[in-house]
């Protein structure tokens, strides 16, 4: 190799590990920017869980905010339909119209044994979206537009298979989701 060739090799390499340098030290330059935000503060909830004319027998137990029901008392006998038609209510707060879901969530226990269980939204007498079936995946009442100072009723319809024990329960999971502040 030539003295020629070796200075062009010499000055490539020596550009070539400049560049790596240059590169290396600017990739470990950064610049830290915050973001605060306080105070958050709770608000009161514009759409809430409240006792309907089942709830006794539902034994439904609002939570302190009304964003939480739990449904105690709820039962049906094997091979006949028990019907819950105002299990708990929905009522929206506001002075304006809201979007609302009920979705299935989960649930466990004696899944196998139940027939069916439907859960519908009903305003007065109209039932609203879809009817949820527990169990399947994604099933939901879809998008509903709950008017503001109205409260709906939640039907919960429940029907054991013929072979069901008295020792069999479920439990289901589901959301009601708001949309919006």
């Amino acid at each position: 190799m030539d003295s020629e060739c070796r200075r062009k090799l010499l000055r490539t390499l020596s550009l070539f590990l400049t560049g790596f340098l240059i590169v290396t030290a600017s990739a470990s330059v950064y610049n830290l920017m915050y973001m605060q935000a306080s105070p958050i503060p709770a608000e009161t909830a514009k759409v809430q869980f409240v006792t309907a004319d089942d709830s006794d027998a539902a034994g439904a137990s609002i939570g302190t905010n009304g964003t939480y029901v739990s449904l105690n008392s709820l039962a049906g006998w094997p091979n006949a339909t028990r019907i819950y038609e105002a299990a708990v209510g929905i009522k929206n707060f506001d002075n304006a119209a809201r979007t609302i879901e009920l979705r299935f969530d989960s649930w466990s226990g004696s899944t196998t044994n139940i027939d069916y269980i439907f859960v519908k939204v009903f305003s007065d007498s109209s039932q609203q979206g879809s009817a949820i079936t527990v169990g399947a995946a994604g099933s939901s009442t879809g998008s509903l537009s709950i008017p503001a100072g109205a409260t709906w009723r939640v039907e919960w319809e429940i029907r054991w298979k013929a072979g069901a024990l008295s020792t069999d329960s479920v439990s289901v999971v589901l959301q009601l989701i708001v949309t919006g502040e």
